[in-house]
């Protein structure tokens, strides 16, 4: 303990440090060295190694994520042999690595373990250490013919260590050969180091030699792969095919995604996200006999195991299979993979088509993606070169039972957000503004996914951009669509489905308003407040139902949810509002009607009819809001000002104020949450609207 006493931890603002942190962002946020928590840094200064976090992103870390950690201590264990090696091995046990660690550990660091490959950081002399998972090499360390290709590519300026279990094994291992090298050459060990089947490892005193090492062996490798004929961002032949086909492709996307998302979850629990990708990097690839080998062979690396699972499904039916059988073949499909696997894929391949990934939170469906579709690029490039080496059944198995690896994915954040809606995913209409915006707001600070449709695109993005900075990153999304037009609501619940893989609540909310006397309103506005409040309610309940029926089909527990957003005019009439109030008392029949003929396919169609949205652009906007328009019309006699209107109207409410989001939100949880009613009309409205 008197050694540990006598060090002192450099301050986050030293030179060292604020370099490490430079190296880590450049190549942590460059996804072609590594993906999520992924790879790890270091750099060492009078006898300390301060080194990454496990589960934290390179492109993400600070100074102070940086573990501290005498190196002494650490080089004993190293250097001791014995039986670590062994304990390492057991499943679930404590890793002696970890164990140590906390013995030399300098400072909290925010509480965070360090990477379990500290041991290799604190072995190797140089001052910066830069551990990736660059793609592009990868096509060498995932190789059979590994150890050849890289001597015939960088000779002794690079070392080969065969695939080792990671930990105090891969360091022992790391060192014997290091040393074995320096016997022979007579010269110091390299710089470069390829681990098989995992990644890279490059070390310099200068973060600027630090880049120049990663830019050769990148360089180094990129020629060896165009001399094979592998093109990085290749599109292929059969991503040309699909697009020649585009209406059957998103047909099978429809049929493939939502069935994935109910098949893989548990009873009783909200649906999967399921993403899918179209993968043209790899589509030649994926159709090639050695596509479709690499794809059941295994996984090449542990970053595959951890974010992407050992093994994907491979679904892979007839080219003529009706569209109508393919759920039944895809959970065939999934029953006989787990039979094989003992686990469910989170991956799954359909050649011709791309990948589908799934998981409980958009954090983790997008990084098994892009994970996934990294590994695509890996098998390409290695079977290029040499073939694919895929993990051995005790490998793969250390790392699926590891419990560092366990606490790395935890530490990644991966699970559900907690909160009433947790888990759900809704498509909200008019989502750009005024109650569409609040309900998507208050949807997704209760643990939903939101996706915000709107006419108005380029706001919507925005608002959707806003709500997913506050509450979590992929968690609000937008779409563009024109509530009247079929074709526009169709794309719109398409792009929702490829995104997500279905949807479990479609909120029914975009509408428009036109006051006027019955003798008085054009016919074009009578037209346009119908299109929109009327049809367009219709034409989004008949392109969300097929989607929402397939999840119940798939897990017959399973209950999906159509709310429109109506208002008290459809509940009571609306003096010289006769379009507006016209079109929502239809709503409430459409409402009706849909409840009566879904419930067989377990959806629960109800309604909310708010009181009057005060602030709100549709009573407020200082154009053509409706304080503006009843002035205009005479509605509230004796009334000059807008103020004396909106007075008038709040003297209404016994509750004395009018409808706000907030309230509108609760209103749908409730009818989101409850099993037993459907076909329901639910005021909103503060006691103005009382039914009896």
């Amino acid at each position: 303990m008197t050694e540990l006493a006598d060090l002192r931890v450099l301050p986050l603002d030293d030179q060292r440090i604020r370099d490490a942190i430079e190296m880590s962002h450049r190549f942590g946020r460059d996804p072609e060295y590594t993906r999520s928590g992924g790879g790890n840094s270091s750099v060492k200064a009078e006898g300390i190694v301060y080194i990454k976090p496990s589960g934290v992103s390179l492109a993400i870390i600070e100074a102070d994520d940086l573990v501290p950690l005498a190196t002494a201590p650490l080089l004993d264990l190293l250097l001791s042999g014995g039986s670590e090696d062994d304990e390492a091995r057991t499943p679930g046990a404590p890793d002696p690595v970890m164990r140590a660690a906390a013995k030399v550990r300098m400072a909290e660091a925010k509480g965070r373990r360090p990477s379990v490959e500290l041991m290799f950081h604190s072995l190797l002399p140089e001052t910066f250490v830069l551990h990736t998972h660059a793609i592009v090499p990868n096509a060498v360390t995932c190789n059979l013919q590994g150890e050849e290709l890289m001597t015939d590519l960088f000779g002794d300026e690079a070392l080969w260590v065969p695939y080792t279990d990671p930990g105090l094994p891969l360091a022992r291992t790391i060192h014997e050969l290091r040393e074995a090298h320096v016997a022979r050459t007579g010269g110091p060990a390299p710089r470069i180091t390829f681990m098989g089947d995992h990644g890279i490892i490059v070390s310099a005193d200068d973060i600027t030699d630090i880049a120049r090492l990663n830019e050769h062996v990148m360089d180094t490798v990129t020629v060896a792969l165009q001399k094979h004929g592998v093109t990085v961002g290749s599109s292929g032949r059969a991503a040309a095919r699909i697009a020649a086909d585009e209406a059957r492709a998103k047909a099978m996307v429809k049929a493939i995604a939502p069935t994935l998302r109910a098949s893989l979850s548990s009873a009783g629990g909200p649906l999967k996200l399921v993403t899918y990708d179209p993968a043209p990097v790899a589509a030649d690839y994926l159709e090639s006999e050695d596509g479709r080998a690499a794809v059941v062979g295994g996984a090449m690396t542990p970053d595959q195991i951890v974010y992407a699972g050992s093994f994907p499904l491979l679904f892979d039916p007839t080219a003529d299979v009706a569209l109508e059988d393919v759920p039944s073949q895809l959970i065939s499909a999934l029953e006989a993979h787990v039979a094989r696997h003992g686990s469910e894929p989170i991956v799954t391949v359909v050649p011709g088509l791309g990948i589908f990934a799934a998981g409980d939170s958009w954090k983790g469906v997008d990084t098994a993606r892009d994970v996934y579709l990294d590994c695509l690029r890996v098998y390409e490039g290695a079977d290029a070169l040499g073939r694919v080496r895929a993990l051995s059944d005790e490998e793969r198995g250390f790392i699926e039972h590891w419990e560092v690896e366990a606490y790395r994915k935890n530490a990644a954040a991966f699970d559900r957000d907690p909160g009433r809606f947790a888990g759900k995913v809704a498509l909200i209409t008019g989502a750009a503004q005024g109650f569409g915006l609040g309900i998507a707001q208050g949807l997704a600070r209760e643990g939903g996914t939101v996706v915000l449709a709107d006419l108005q695109s380029e706001m919507a993005a925005v608002e959707a951009a806003a709500i997913s900075a506050e509450v979590g990153a992929g968690r609000a999304w937008s779409v563009p669509v024109n509530v009247t037009d079929e074709a526009s609501v169709e794309a719109a619940v398409a792009a929702v489905v490829e995104r997500f893989g279905g949807l479990d609540l479609f909120v029914s909310n975009a509408g428009v308003l036109r006051a006027g006397g019955v003798t008085e309103q054009a016919v074009e506005d009578f037209d346009f407040v119908t299109a929109v409040n009327y049809r367009g309610y219709f034409l989004g309940v008949r392109a969300v139902t097929p989607v929402l029926a397939a999840q119940h089909a798939a897990r017959p527990d399973y209950q999906g949810d159509i709310v429109e957003v109506n208002s008290k005019s459809g509940l009571v009439g609306s003096k010289r509002n006769f379009a507006y109030a016209g079109s929502k008392f239809g709503g409430v029949g459409l409402t009706q009607s849909f409840a009566l003929e879904l419930v067989d396919e377990s959806i629960k169609v109800n309604a909310v009819c708010p009181g009057n949205f005060y602030e709100g652009p549709l009573w407020s906007d200082p154009e053509n809001g409706l304080f503006v328009q009843y002035l205009r019309e005479g509605k509230i006699p004796g009334a000059t000002t807008l103020e004396e209107v909106r007075a008038a109207y709040e003297a209404k409410v016994p509750m004395g104020r009018g409808c706000t989001p907030d309230d509108v939100v609760e209103a749908i949880l409730y009818l989101v949450s409850q099993q037993y009613e459907t076909g329901q009309a639910l005021p909103v409205t503060g006691g103005q609207v009382m039914l009896s």
